[in-house]
């Protein structure tokens, strides 16, 4: 098994494990242990969620396994000494945009490119004693086999939850046979032993005669630091004494996790030399929350009769402990920090992409701390010009998830002014200087407009997206990792595009638009009194701002759709539940029905129907409903009143079988609280044979050759051909084609819209592209790609001259006519 394939195994695991929703049977105490052949160790594993806090798994490995679980399961929580010490792999399941950069990253180089809202293990790796890393292939070929076993177990009712202390012993999982399909044995066992040593170390030998009596108490805590050294993976932790009174820290020194030997000397040195400011001496009663330091220092503090506790959490010191380590973070270069960050002020390559990238990002915050720090931009009337009124807080509020507002801070800084005759807010940056390569990326935002794109393709791999300009002709291929796993094909995007070196980068400038909204959008703006020149796009650009308020008033007008299954029924979501007296003979009864079949490896029955029209559509069998037993209960899922109806008529007959209830939901609810293996992406398009691509972009390009000569009922019962005929007729047909999406499946198999336009004389063949490029000194920055242009759609043409339309005749005998 590949990496690409084991890590799309154990997504598909995670999500299967997810959907059961373990954690409603299973609290934060709960465990189960599993046995893996080849593994001499046996895995405790524990359900999260019980909380609410984190959905997912969480194996503790190594000897200390069950010490780790039980730390963990303490009320108080573990001691920093047990935490630290944990050798611990989990998964929880969150949104791929929520997860750590560095696990999104690790998912990218694995070929996986799930969606920005897309559910996702995101995983933990931390073993006892170093620094919590990446998975890698042994860690998640033993993670998947611990989710398939657990879910198998959970299938056959055999996975109970228990707590360590439970008289019958907890759930042991015994795994054989295909990884794939495992073979899962469950037996009710002691939990294994733990194999703790049975010493550790003792300050035995410390001698603390002599030294001062400090009336008053210290807290002694060993946070782990967020510091790492390079080439050494162990973790590191902080001997952090405090004054109870004061509050004062009497000492602050680091020493590898585990080495308590090293934690000891440091605080008998804190006894004898404190920290500048803070008294020697050794405290009447010290408060430890590392109980193997509290141990090892027990027998030298009861022979100077010092009073030597242990609590796991001191919720006093919690406060100072995470003020300390914020100054230990913004003050000590982090492990894994970037050593070699871009500096704003060298200009990158023209091929160098993240160059670039870091900085615009550098750029781009100056545009956010200029919207946060500047009155100006939350001024009645800057507000006003851009949105259409002045409810800034609502605007913020409601459009965030869609990127309002970076894209109301880019036009603060590049277009607004706050009188006709003051500078813009860039024209001040640039005069004030900027870091060079800053002010080429600013010049270039400048010179660019904003625009709406089709997105035509768009690339994950690559992290690409190709974009075709509706309002003025073109395409461009824009850099934009992010946007090409979130993005699909014919979606309309509202950007600013701008050069950066050969690439080019995006803005934001409007809301995204849906294929039916466009060229009401257009009208829109057009209503607004925006002509479609580039001149007038980059000296209206407030008039996007208007489409934020434009496109939720759109939707809201428009009636939602009404969703019905192959059978024509109205789509609502029943969820029915029947008491069983005997299972099997209920099983037996379900076995027995021509219209049902049995998943065995899913432990469901599907209700099928072969015949009647739906199943003549979809040529094959209708899926009508699923049965399933948890516990003592009978499950029905189907999609509709009549089904659950028919279904249940039948299945209250089923010996011992009573009806008890049922829930329904909505589409729109049921797409809220959707199982986690439901969001899945969709599968990449499949490409055809070359000589049938070829015979289907024919058959596209004949489809829309005839389609210029159809009469529309958009156009008011014309042709395009005939609408052409006037300027705003040309200008709505423009609209019309540069919107029409592509066929769905295939990426090589576009609609013609450039032959079309040329057809009609809307658009002239490929000339240069109108987005220059940014300037670099070394002159190394390659030519942009060829972008077409669009003729004026009311350029003089002589009524004898050709027509543009290409028919061979005369103006006025065709399109002038």
């Amino acid at each position: 098994m590949d990496a690409g394939n084991l890590i799309g195994d154990v997504i598909r695991a995670a999500r299967d494990f997810h959907s059961r929703k373990l954690w409603e049977r299973f609290t934060n105490n709960d465990c189960f242990a599993v046995r893996l052949p080849g593994c001499e160790e046996t895995l405790l594993a524990s359900v999260m969620g019980d909380g609410g806090e984190q959905y997912g798994l969480m194996l503790f490995r190594g000897p200390h396994a069950v010490d780790s679980f039980a730390a963990l399961a303490d009320p108080n929580g573990p001691g920093d000494d047990a935490a630290e010490g944990m050798d611990m792999l989990s998964f929880r399941m969150e949104t791929f945009g929520e997860i750590d950069l560095k696990i999104q990253d690790f998912y990218r180089q694995e070929g996986v490119h799930p969606k920005f809202d897309e559910e996702v293990p995101d995983f933990l790796v931390k073993p006892a004693n170093r620094q919590p890393r990446l998975p890698n292939r042994e860690d998640l070929t033993l993670l998947l086999h611990v989710i398939r076993a657990a879910v198998v177990a959970d299938r056959r009712k055999l996975l109970k939850p228990a707590e360590l202390d439970d008289a019958e012993g907890i759930c042991v999982l015994s795994v054989e046979g295909d990884p794939a399909r495992p073979d899962v044995s469950v037996t009710r066992e002691s939990p294994p032993p733990s194999r703790s040593q049975s010493h550790e170390f003792a300050a035995s030998d410390v001698d603390l005669s002599g030294l001062p009596r400090l009336d008053g108490t210290w807290w002694v805590a060993t946070p782990s630091v967020p510091i790492g050294i390079d080439g050494d993976d162990r973790s590191l932790q902080m001997l952090l004494a405090v004054d109870r009174t004061s509050g004062r820290v009497v000492q602050a020194k680091p020493f590898f996790a585990g080495e308590i030997g090293e934690a000891a000397e440091a605080l008998v040195e804190a006894f004898g030399r404190p920290m500048p400011g803070s008294p020697g001496g050794v405290p009447d009663k010290i408060i430890f929350s590392n109980r193997k330091l509290c141990d090892a220092m027990a027998a030298a503090l009861q022979r100077e009769a010092v009073a030597c506790t242990y609590e796991a959490r001191i919720p006093e010191l919690q406060e100072i402990m995470a003020d300390f380590l914020d100054h230990v973070r913004t003050s000590t270069p982090m492990a894994g920090s970037l050593s070699e960050e871009v500096d704003a002020g060298d200009i990158p390559t023209a091929d160098d992409l993240i160059g670039w990238k870091e900085v615009d990002r550098s750029l781009t915050k100056r545009f956010a701390d200029f919207l946060r720090d500047e009155d100006r931009l939350w001024s009645s009337r800057a507000v006003k010009r851009y949105f259409g009124d002045d409810d800034l807080d609502y605007y913020l509020d409601e459009y965030q998830q869609l990127g309002v507002i970076a894209a109301y801070a880019t036009w603060g800084v590049v277009a607004y002014r706050a009188t006709r005759n003051s500078k813009t807010q860039a024209e001040k940056m640039l005069a004030q200087g900027l870091p060079e390569a800053e002010a080429m990326l600013l010049r270039a935002r400048m010179e660019g407009y904003p625009s709406i794109y089709r997105v035509a393709r768009h690339d994950a791999r690559e992290g690409t997206v190709d974009l075709e300009d509706v309002l003025l002709g073109g395409d461009i291929t824009v850099y934009d990792q992010l946007l090409s796993e979130n993005i699909d094909n014919n979606v309309f995007l509202v950007f600013r595009a701008f050069a950066a070196g050969k690439f080019h980068l995006i803005d934001a400038s409007g809301p995204p638009l849906s294929f039916g909204m466009v060229a009401e959008a257009v009208e829109f703006l057009q209503d607004l009194g925006l002509d479609l020149t580039p001149e007038a796009l980059a000296s209206k650009a407030h008039l996007f701002g208007r489409l934020w308020d434009w496109s939720d008033q759109w939707q809201a007008d428009r009636p939602l759709p009404v969703l019905c299954n192959m059978d024509g029924d109205n789509m609502v979501f029943h969820t029915a539940s029947f008491s069983v007296a005997d299972e099997a003979n209920a099983r037996e009864a379900l076995s027995r029905r021509k219209d049902i079949e049995f998943d065995e490896y899913s432990d469901e029955f599907v209700w099928m129907r072969a015949a009647g029209k739906a199943a003549e559509t979809l040529g094959g069998p209708v899926l009508l409903g699923r049965i399933e037993f948890i516990a003592d209960e009978l499950l029905l899922t189907t999609n509709s009143a009549p089904r659950f109806d028919e279904a249940h008529t039948w299945l209250a007959k089923l010996p011992g079988v009573t009806f008890c209830g049922v829930e329904t939901r909505s589409v729109e609810e049921a797409l809220k609280d959707r199982r986690p293996d439901e969001t899945i992406s969709p599968p990449e398009p499949v490409e055809f044979a070359p000589e049938m691509a070829a015979g289907f972009q024919e058959m596209i390009d004949r489809q829309y050759t005839n389609w210029i000569d159809t009469p529309l009922p958009v156009l008011d019962g014309k042709t395009p051909r005939q609408a052409c005929r006037t300027a705003a007729g040309r200008r709505e047909v423009t609209t019309l084609i540069r919107t029409i999406p592509d066929p769905t499946g295939n990426a090589s198999v576009t609609v013609p819209r450039a032959a079309m336009l040329q057809k009609l004389g809307l658009e002239a063949p490929p000339q240069a592209s109108r987005i220059p490029a940014s300037r670099s000194p070394e002159g190394n920055c390659e030519p942009e790609p060829p972008v077409r242009s669009p003729l004026q759609a009311d350029a003089r043409i002589g009524r004898n001259d050709p027509c543009p339309c290409h028919s061979g005749k005369k103006y006025k005998k065709c399109c002038g006519g």
